[in-house]
């Protein structure tokens, strides 16, 4: 038997690891137990946009529908000098902890590079399968001067249009 995980382990979830000290048999404890007793379906569903978004393609870019709008290509295409690239990479970027309001402040920085990494997963996947003819870049950043963990998407190589 060989076992293959898809993403890493999560660690440093402090709401998981509360949950699960409450209880006086915790060997048969896992995550699955914690989203039976805590997680409700509909919230599941509504984080799937994140790892699973609507896209807009314009002038060749593909770009999240939810930073799209003419007036944001435009500034973007503008500060990217006519870079169609660049202008992806700047206009798909999603500084993870503005997804999140103060609902996250007791989160861990850990937690937020973590997720990053797991919707980046998700966005090369759907990215394959709904562009397959483009190549894409997706990027996870975590720096100070970008506030903390980031995430884009751009397309590399020959852009077909």
């Amino acid at each position: 038997m060989k076992r293959v995980n898809s993403i890493p382990s999560v660690t440093d979830t402090q709401a998981y690891c509360s949950w699960k000290k409450q209880w006086s048999s915790q060997e048969d404890l896992d995550v699955h137990s914690y989203i039976f007793d805590q997680c409700r379906p509909d919230h599941a569903l509504l984080f799937s946009k994140m790892f699973f978004p609507h896209f807009v393609v314009a002038e060749g870019g593909v770009f999240l529908e939810r930073n799209f709008s003419n007036e944001a290509f435009d500034r973007c295409f503008g500060l990217a000098a006519g870079d169609l690239s660049k202008t992806e990479r700047l206009l798909n970027a999603v500084k993870i902890y503005d997804v999140f309001g103060q609902g996250a402040s007791d989160v861990s920085e850990d937690i937020f590079l973590q997720l990053c990494n797991v919707i980046g997963f998700a966005w090369r996947m759907v990215l394959k399968e709904k562009f397959p003819e483009k190549v894409f870049c997706v990027e996870v950043s975590n720096s100070e001067q970008n506030y903390g963990p980031d995430i884009t998407l751009y397309q590399v190589g020959p852009l077909i249009f």
